[in-house]
């Protein structure tokens, strides 16, 4: 017996996937502001205190980068009212774990990026008289968020991804919403494979927002090429055979 697809069941339902879209956008975007300002802060934290206090947010990273998100999602739900007290939502309980996941990762990136800033040129602004809020502003950030950007990328799309693990807790995000589909009408090849193309719509945009943040940021660098024409440099590039070389020539 020939199987026979039906996506006009999927499309027949698209107004179901897209109530999901909404929510996994709203829960990816905050996940990735919080991860950020998180991510930051221990960064920061790690980079200007000594050892012995920054153990604990070793520990934070080192947990939350080891362990699976599934089990931080439903820790964070289950457990921590049990051990707080504290009642949290279904939505505040899934944001602070994939926050707290979201930001160990950005810690790590931030640490990095910052650290392979050339000692030389902050000596050198420190010989030209430039105070320490300056050198943070003019030498380190820019230098250290051009490198960043590639790895900050990875992240977001990582953290879009991470919410479909939401749809544990009954979250009406589009993992969730597909299931709902699939329980009505037994489709789960055209469902999943519709939902696995709004995820990689999703992901792909976020890369490509990145991809012109890391081409904005490379003012001294860049040629006088466009945006686009950057971007189908670097596509063509990716999709050769050839050995990579400069991405900036044509």
């Amino acid at each position: 017996m020939e199987f026979e697809f039906r996506f006009d069941i999927v499309w027949n339902n698209i107004s179901i996937l897209l109530e999901g879209v909404q929510t996994t956008i709203m829960l990816s975007l905050l996940t990735m502001l919080l991860g950020t300002i998180i991510g930051l802060f221990v960064a920061i934290i790690r980079l200007r205190v000594r050892r012995l206090f920054a153990i604990p947010f070793v520990i934070y990273v080192e947990v939350f980068r080891g362990t699976p998100g599934l089990i931080q999602i439903v820790w964070i739900y289950y457990c921590l009212p049990i051990v707080t007290g504290l009642e949290l939502s279904a939505f505040t309980s899934l944001v602070i774990a994939m926050a707290l996941n979201v930001g160990a990762y950005l810690s790590e990136v931030f640490r990095a990026g910052i650290q392979a800033v050339d000692k030389g040129h902050v000596e050198a602004a420190c010989a030209l008289g430039f105070k320490p809020t300056q050198i943070s502003r003019r030498i380190v950030v820019p230098q250290a968020a051009y490198r960043m950007i590639p790895a900050i990328g990875n992240v977001f799309v990582s953290a879009i991804k991470l919410s479909s693990l939401c749809s544990v807790l009954g979250m009406s995000e589009l993992m969730y919403q597909g299931q709902l589909v699939i329980a009505n009408y037994f489709r789960p090849i055209e469902v999943f494979t519709v939902v696995a193309l709004i995820y990689l719509i999703m992901a792909y945009s976020t890369s490509l927002f990145m991809m012109f943040l890391e081409w904005k940021f490379a003012w001294v660098k860049r040629d006088k090429n466009s945006f686009w024409g950057h971007f189908k440099n670097v596509s063509r590039t990716i999709f050769s055979l050839k050995p990579q070389g400069d991405l900036t020539r044509d």
